[in-house]
Formats: structure tokens, C-alpha cells, sequence
């Protein structure tokens, strides 16, 4: 309920930035184009997660990870405290894990590969509450659509395939605040850092549905796996706090 409110509480104030007066508006460089490496930073700390775990956990299987993520965003400046920006990001990352183990005296070899895809295109509109200055608060209603390809097989005294792509598309709503700085007068280079947090609302089955539906009712889902990924879903593929670092140009 807090979030809800917070984000309902900076979209109104969004929304009432158009009645501020606009002070200078027919001089200031209304175009902002930035790139966002906040998505960068969380694709590859994803990527090597997989590849630190087994320094610290004895026994860990041999996964093998990577990962990926971008950003980018235009901005037009409608009124002295009002801009409006569209925005689109990719974030993906991939999991290979292998292992033998022996069963009944007979060697089998698993293999599972896991590939995680997301991309997102959000409106935004923001309020600059110092008569267009640097301090921003932004408020975001967008899309997201998350992609999972799942291939497993096992090789040995039990030989089993599975193959799944399981898609799902979300609404997102988000707030964050943030600050628009300009290295010397208004115009040229940009730099834009920011957080907030994305709230992010599931539309059609989880990928631990589609997958019960793939392998059958005779081999069941743990729980505590449809677990693990609405918390992926909520907090870090799709919603949850949220970092900006944009650079860019101001024009």
C-alpha cells in the first residue's frame, strides 16, 4: 500500500507541474537524448553470479553465466517544469550448467541452458519543480515483456529432453527522483543519475506454469521455484528499485 501511494503521490505531482509558471522556456534547450548504463551494471553483475557462486559454496555445480543490459531515453521539454520522455531497455543474461553423476552404476550427463531476455518501453513525465532546473521527480506508465528459453536434456540410463520458450508481458507503473546536470550552461553533455523504484503487474500464466504445463502433472514444480521467480519478476527483471546512471546530450 505505501508503494502504491508514493507512486500515486509523485504521478500527481507530475501531472500539476503544468500549471507552474515557465520562466526562460523560449531559450532553454528543450531535447534530451541519454543512454543508461544502470541496466549494463545489473545484466553483468547477473552474468557473473553464477561464476563467483562456486568460489564461495563447496560442491557448487559448474554453471557457467553472462549478461547484458542497456537503456535509452528521449526527453522533449514542454513547458519550464514539464518534459515528457520515451524510453526502451533490454536486459538479458544466460545460464549454462553441466554435470555427471552416477546412477546404478551407469554415468549420466545432465545439461541445462537458461536464457532470460527482458525489454520494456516506457512513457515518462517529469516534473522539475525549480522552474526547470536540475532536481526532477518522474513518474512511469510502460510495458514489459520477459522472455525465458529453457532447453534441459539428460543422457545416460534415463535419457529425458524438455525444450520451453515461455513468454509473459507485464504493465508497470514507477516513481523515482533524480537530477539533470549540465557541465556548464544549459545545453551540450548531460549526466543523469536517479532511483526510484518500477512496480510491475503479470499479465497471463508464470514461467513455472507454462512449464508444469510442458512436463506434465506427474513431475511436479516446487513451490519454492514459482517462489524464486516472482521474486526475479518483482525485484529485478522486470520491477523493483531501480538505478539511473544516463549520459547524454542536451540540445
Amino acid at each position: 500500500m505505501t508503494k502504491k501511494s508514493l507512486l500515486m503521490l509523485v504521478l500527481a505531482l507530475v501531472v500539476a507541474g503544468g500549471i507552474f509558471a515557465q520562466t526562460n522556456f523560449a531559450s532553454m534547450p528543450k531535447n534530451t537524448v541519454t543512454v543508461d548504463f544502470g541496466p549494463t551494471i545489473i545484466g553483468l553483475a547477473i552474468g557473473q553470479a553464477g561464476n563467483l557462486a562456486k568460489n564461495f559454496v563447496e560442491d557448487f555445480p559448474e554453471i557457467k553465466s553472462s549478461g547484458f543490459g542497456i537503456a535509452a531515453q528521449f526527453e522533449r521539454q514542454v513547458l519550464s517544469q514539464l518534459g515528457i520522455a520515451a524510453r526502451f531497455a533490454y536486459l538479458g543474461f544466460g545460464f549454462n550448467y553441466s554435470e555427471n553423476f552416477i546412477d546404478s552404476g551407469s554415468s549420466n550427463n545432465v545439461s541445462l541452458k537458461l536464457d532470460v531476455k527482458t525489454i520494456s518501453a516506457e512513457g515518462h513525465a517529469r516534473l522539475y519543480p525549480f522552474t526547470g532546473r536540475t532536481f526532477f521527480l518522474d513518474g512511469m506508465l510502460g510495458y514489459g515483456n520477459l522472455i525465458i528459453d529453457a532447453s534441459g536434456e539428460i543422457v545416460g540410463t534415463d535419457p529425458n529432453t524438455v525444450k520451453l520458450t515461455a513468454p509473459r508481458s507485464y504493465a508497470k507503473l514507477g516513481a523515482k527522483l533524480g537530477w539533470r546536470i549540465d557541465f556548464g550552461r544549459p545545453g551540450g553533455f548531460v549526466f543523469e543519475p536517479s532511483f526510484g523504484y518500477d512496480h510491475a503487474i503479470g499479465l497471463g500464466d508464470s514461467f513455472t506454469k507454462q512449464l508444469q504445463r510442458e512436463v506434465g502433472e506427474d513431475f511436479s514444480i516446487p513451490s519454492d521455484m514459482d517462489d524464486a521467480f516472482k521474486i526475479l519478476e518483482s525485484y529485478v527483471l522486470v520491477g523493483g528499485p531501480r538505478v539511473t546512471l544516463g549520459f547524454g546530450w542536451r540540445f
